[in-house]
């Protein structure tokens, strides 16, 4: 029999990785005190460094970015063809009009066609923009830009549809009575359903963005970590008291480098006291190691 360690839960990566983060922004408001005194002692009258600005996506793994990514190339993808629907309702519009058309004649039930497909194209389109905004929303510091992302959908049914529904209304004053009723009622009710499912209602608040900002400029910041062969912590600074004269393993040396998550894979949970601040935190519980036949 020989003992063989459990994979690591995804409670204790994520427990480490929240450890971590706040760890990182101790140290790092440690660093911003410090430089602090060093510039009023020197009596340099600068404006303290802005903190970096998070990136407009949120933390995500690699299968979330992929999946963020297949979902908007789909929308665009549909978006672009509920503008072809919308040229193609031009021409059927102006065969319509060229032959006095009215309902129900081909050219008539091909306007409508094209005006429905557009419509369905631009609803479904705006559901797969508003569910990747859901895995990854706007972090950008301007409401209006967040607001115009994550509307997208909305602006999309104005380009894709609005210019032909106006078109449309004023050819029909050309139509008989029965023929621009129909056209009027239909454009209104596409108009309408399209630009309401398009809404996206769950927008994030402008305390979220703030958080999830701050979350993203911490594990940012973790990206890239270090530890040694032998010792127990993970380092954020190369330039570490701790590890700065360790050689890195590619030169035969012992110093390591990586990810967090590759610092919890090789059992490093308990962050250096000098550059990330570990004793402020507790380190996560070792996990149970279960035995297995050989």
């Amino acid at each position: 029999m020989e003992k063989k360690k459990q994979p690591v839960s995804e409670e204790k990566k994520r427990a480490a990785l929240e450890q971590a983060a706040a760890a990182k922004k101790a140290a790092e408001a440690k660093k911003a005190v410090k430089k602090d005194v060093a510039e009023a002692e020197a009596a340099v009258k600068e404006d303290a460094p802005k903190a970096p600005k998070a990136d407009s996506k949120a933390v995500l793994t690699a299968e979330d970015r992929k999946k963020v990514k297949g979902l908007r190339t789909g929308a665009i993808i549909l978006w672009v063809l509920a503008f072809a629907c919308e040229v193609l309702a031009f021409f059927a519009l102006r065969w319509a009009v060229r032959n006095n058309a009215s309902f129900p004649s081909l050219e008539i039930w091909l306007l409508i066609a094209a005006l429905v497909v557009d419509v369905a194209l631009c609803i479904v389109a705006a559901q797969l923009w508003k569910k990747s905004n859901r895995i990854a929303p706007c972090l950008a510091d301007s409401k209006l830009v967040r607001t115009l992302w994550h509307q997208l959908g909305v602006i999309m049914v104005l380009v894709c549809f609005l210019p032909i529904g106006i078109i449309l209304l004023l050819k029909s004053k050309n139509m008989d009575q029965k023929t621009k009723t129909i056209l009027t009622v239909l454009v209104a009710a596409l108009f309408i359903g399209a630009t309401t499912s398009s809404v996206d209602f769950q927008q994030p608040s402008q305390e979220r963005v703030e958080q999830l900002q701050q979350e993203a400029i911490a594990a940012a910041a973790v990206d890239q970590v270090y530890w040694t062969q032998f010792g127990k912590s993970y380092h954020f600074d190369r330039d570490c008291q701790h590890i700065r004269n360790k050689t890195p393993v590619e030169e035969g040396g012992t110093l390591m480098s990586g990810t967090l998550e590759d610092a919890f894979e090789a059992n490093r949970w308990d962050p250096c006291n000098s550059c990330a601040a570990g004793d402020q935190f507790e380190t996560p519980a070792e996990e149970p190691a279960a035995e297995n036949a050989a």
